[in-house]
């Protein structure tokens, strides 16, 4: 029997089903392709079953599609070549909705040729409708194998790194309901089963019947070649920048520690890299402040406030802090909040910019001020890491004959303390040489004095 997909004759004529044709062509050869895939457990989306408004019940999701995958590659080495028969389910399936919408846009043809349609420009309409879903399948199908490819990466990496690591499947970016959706009829096998097909409007919509998640084929060529907001989001990898603002405040233009917020060891040359370098808890609290930015200046009174201006994190929040926020940072500090998504402007006046520093930037900037130093402290004797008797070595090497509060270190401190100055002007007198002049505003005045005059 003559159809559509078969007839050379009508497809040499007809544009529409000649771009049908191209397009399960196209469907075949890229689940050829892929079809080393296998099958997707039919359950793979199961976590989705209410609370996916909430972040927690985001990470669940999210956790269990990335399981799924891995038991799939797994499934893959364990059984290849076992299937029966490949994408028999969702092949057909799709093969039968171009059918159907080939039949109407020929009944509609041949009505208008032979003026028998009662309204011809709702049929022209309707025939544009039937030739905008096929451009709108074509269009979709490369971007779905694309994104299936994603996932599937991000899949591999999270089985390797753990859910949240750089590169894995974010919580922020696509449901997971749709992703599951997009490789089930990527994977091909018993999977596409699972899949519905249907026309709703201008569009075609796939369900998944075991979860009832949809995926609108218009909204999601949209969402694909969105710049602002990807479809795919990935965790971003944050190694680098927060290197770079460990190094900032502790090495010099020549790649040398400085002693800012270390100590070298007294029997180590000081300007050996290998010598032994102490941080004590004050050091480290001061790292870690200062890794978090200045204090915000109060535009009426030019006096330094309580708010940090976050530094070099600035950015990375910008960009992204809601991968930071619902990805990275454990419960213990988000309290499984979700991040807002309208972020409130700088306003010291406002109690909503105020209730999202408190709740949000401050945390964020503790956390990534943490990791610059965990990560980036290689090698230091830190005493926040330490037990009560390493520290009490370090502190005989460190301060020989010397009680800790005798040091002039420990006096410059305490000092520090007890004054009201910002962390610009503090940096400036840690960093001078003993006998050096120093200017710094300290209680809102100006002063000028000899560091080792304090």
């Amino acid at each position: 029997m003559k159809n559509n997909y078969t007839d050379p004759q009508q497809s040499a004529s007809d544009p529409l089903s000649q771009s049908v044709m191209s397009s399960v062509e196209a469907t075949n050869k890229a689940r050829a392709a892929n079809s080393q895939e296998g099958n997707l457990n039919s359950n793979i989306s199961s976590v989705l079953q209410g609370g996916t408004n909430y972040l927690l019940a985001k990470k669940d999701a999210l956790r269990s599609f990335n399981k799924s995958l891995q038991q799939e590659n797994q499934r893959i080495y364990d059984k290849v070549g076992s299937f029966e028969t490949k994408y028999e389910n969702f092949n057909t399936k799709s093969e039968n909705f171009f059918m159907g919408l080939i039949d109407d846009y020929n009944e509609i043809k041949t009505h208008l040729n032979n003026g028998t349609m009662k309204d011809p420009s709702l049929g022209q309409k309707d025939l544009a409708s039937i030739k905008n879903l096929i451009d709108m399948y074509g269009e979709a199908l490369p971007k779905v194998l694309a994104v299936a490819g994603e996932i599937e990466d991000a899949g591999k990496k999270a089985a390797e790194s753990g859910m949240g690591s750089p590169g894995t499947l974010s919580v922020t970016g696509a449901p997971t309901g749709q992703l599951a959706i997009i490789k089930k009829i990527s994977s091909g096998g018993k999977a596409g089963d699972d899949i519905e097909m249907f026309r709703e409007g201008g569009t075609i919509i796939l369900k998944d019947k075991t979860t009832g998640a949809i995926l609108n084929i218009s909204e999601f060529n949209d969402a694909v070649t969105s710049k602002n907001n990807p479809y795919i989001k990935l965790v971003p990898d944050l190694e680098e920048s927060l290197k770079v603002s460990y190094d900032t405040f502790n090495k010099n233009h020549k790649d040398e520690m400085v002693n800012t917020f270390t100590t070298v060891d007294e029997n180590d040359d000081p300007n050996s890299p290998d010598a032994t370098r102490y941080m004590t808890v004050d050091q480290e609290n001061q790292l870690r402040s200062a890794l978090m930015g200045v204090q915000i200046l109060d535009p009426e009174t030019n006096r330094p406030t309580k708010y940090k201006d976050g530094g070099s994190f600035q950015e990375a929040i910008k960009t992204y802090g809601e991968s930071i926020w619902e990805d990275m940072m454990p419960t213990s500090m988000t309290n499984n909040l979700q991040y807002p998504k309208v972020v409130p402007g700088l306003d010291l006046n406002s109690e909503e910019w105020k209730n999202y520093y408190k709740t949000y930037y401050e945390p964020m900037l503790e956390y990534l001020a943490n990791r610059s130093i965990d990560e980036n402290a290689i090698g230091v004797q830190r005493y926040s890491q330490s037990s009560n008797q390493e520290r009490e070595k370090y502190d005989t090497k460190f301060r020989p004959g010397k009680k800790p509060n005798d040091s002039y270190e420990y006096k410059l401190n305490q000092y520090l303390k007890s004054v009201e100055m910002s962390d610009e002007d503090r940096k400036i007198l840690l960093e001078a040489k003993p006998g050096e002049d120093v200017t710094v505003v300290i209680n809102g005045k100006s002063q000028t004095f000899k560091k080792d005059k304090v």
